[in-house]
């Protein structure tokens, strides 16, 4: 009964860890960036969607290249028309739409100085939510595309476009689909002020958010974790105004402030670990007590139920681990999301490379990449270094199996525990590179620090354990492994004879 008792509890913990871990996956991973936010990065990419030439004001030309838009804009229909098969819409929607947008920057531009923003910036994000976005009752900015479909249907009823002139529903959509893809991989708007950030050659203007906002608009965790991880890689990369070496410092002081929270949960799992090697020579003893455990039932359950006596007794949990490791899951991905949403990462460069460029970039599109090459190499460093830290832990147990003689004992359902660690440590380390792979340079850097963390507080544990066992075997209490050793020079068993020394008998007289 209590062996099915325990695998219910760990089947309940199992899928409330997973619905932890999706929950957070998916509130932390999202979008930091507003409304206002992607208009921006899309006018910057795209320019003015109604036109071919160029902003002849000087405007654009200060802030932004507009051969390169003029070459994403052609792509741009290429795409439409070759993924949905629409051509160019004509030259009357184009001119309808370019008015609209001209009325509305002249009359709402002021919104935005009246925050402070020059007037030359002010006129720029006006444009771009003018063509991405929009603007609700009360003046703020709303969803993406708000004047795009409002203009679409009073084009429909003007004279000049008309139906015959204007293109389908069918094409708004592709164009609204086509241009939101490139919103997937820009996700570096995270500032608590509202500056302007030079990233991939352009100045793109970021609105700020402050910590209630974050909460408000993103959710719990995101206002809880993710924010205030962000807030400091900017309060330190801006301080020292983007230095390669003030990116790295940021993102190091975040590794520190993400460890600080999970160091009370290693800490538990050194001790339960602790404990549970401890209790091994008993638990072999209730082995020997029930060798049939793993074939008869009945002694099965016994054995269980002995087991979980004697876990009580001295305290150990055998599901605390993996409760441990949900709990530090949040914490990681809200890192990631943070470093992945830094404007401030994005802005500065380390070696000439942004470190929110996603890694396999820097493989697949070396020629391309500025600074390709440190990305390259930050991810073979992270590979080593979490190499390294998954293989301390293994080695300082095998180390303990060897100087102690003491294996450890299979599980109540005959697995090796060593064993099961090893793949376990294999896992990890397999699924940090292949996460590595696809997530922002930052991230790779944030690894290394971390493992070289958790070197370092692996050779700690195994000092704190070391003294634990000196004082134990002095204590006499014969529990530990410093007793095993000094004990297993006393073995009951056949002792050793000791050949005796050949006596040399005298020679007889008469010989």
């Amino acid at each position: 009964m209590k062996d099915h008792s325990n695998k219910t509890i760990k089947r309940v913990a199992t899928i409330a860890g997973g619905l932890v871990i999706a929950f957070t996956l998916t509130s932390c991973n999202q979008n930091l960036c507003t409304v206002q936010d992607k208009a921006n990065q899309l006018y910057a990419y795209y320019g003015d969607l109604y036109t071919d030439g160029v902003d002849n004001t000087g405007t654009d030309a200060e802030h932004f290249n507009q051969t390169v838009q003029i070459k994403n804009r052609q792509a741009f229909y290429s795409s439409v028309e070759n993924n949905y098969g629409y051509s160019r819409p004509t030259k009357e929607f184009q001119a309808f739409m370019s008015n609209k947008v001209t009325e509305f920057v002249a009359e709402k531009f002021t919104i935005w100085t009246a925050r402070g923003i020059s007037e030359a910036e002010s006129k720029i994000i006006a444009k771009s939510v003018a063509i991405y976005a929009g603007l609700d009752d009360t003046g703020n900015v709303s969803a993406l595309w708000g004047n795009l479909d409002s203009w679409y249907n009073l084009a429909l009823l003007d004279p000049t476009v008309g139906v015959n002139k204007a293109p389908a529903e069918g094409y708004i959509a592709a164009l609204k689909s086509t241009a939101e893809s490139l919103l997937r991989n820009n996700k570096a708007c995270l500032t608590p002020d509202g500056q302007t950030f030079t990233q991939n050659g352009s100045d793109i203007y970021m609105e700020g958010l402050t910590w209630g906002q974050a909460f408000k608009k993103f959710g719990f965790f995101q206002g809880l974790l993710t924010y205030p991880f962000g807030y400091i890689v900017h309060a330190i990369s801006s301080h020292y105004n983007y230095a390669a070496w003030a990116l790295v410092l940021a993102i190091f002081v975040v590794t520190i402030l993400a460890r600080s929270f999970t160091v009370f949960t290693t800490v538990l799992q050194a001790r339960t670990q602790a404990k549970q090697q401890k209790i091994q020579p008993q638990i072999a003893e209730l082995q020997k007590m029930y060798p049939n455990n793993q074939t008869d039932r009945e002694e099965r359950q016994q054995f269980a139920m002995a087991q979980s006596k004697l876990m009580r007794e001295n305290k150990v949990h055998p599901f605390l681990p993996m409760l441990l490791m949900i709990v530090q899951f949040p914490i990681f991905i809200c890192v990631w999301a943070a470093l992945q949403s830094s404007a401030a990462l994005a802005t500065g460069s380390f070696f000439g490379l942004s470190l929110t460029t996603p890694v396999s970039t820097c493989f697949t599109q070396y020629k391309s990449t500025p600074g390709a090459l440190a990305g390259i190499f930050i991810f073979i460093f992270m590979t080593i270094a979490n190499f390294l830290s998954s293989g301390t832990g293994m080695w300082f147990n095998n180390w303990r199996t060897k100087k102690f003689g003491m294996a450890p004992v299979p599980n109540q359902n005959g697995t090796d525990p060593g064993k099961t660690m090893k793949i376990f440590s294999y896992v990890m380390m397999a699924f940090i590179i292949i996460m590595g792979w696809s997530l922002p340079v930052g991230m790779g850097v944030y690894w290394i620090f971390g493992a070289l963390i958790s070197i370092i507080q692996s050779l700690v544990t195994e000092l704190l354990h070391r003294r634990n066992r000196r004082k134990a075997g002095n204590n006499g209490d014969g529990s530990d492994l410093a007793s095993i050793r000094r004990s297993a020079h006393h073995k009951d068993g056949p002792k050793k004879v000791v050949k005796a020394k050949t006596v040399k008998k005298e020679k007889p007289l008469w010989r």
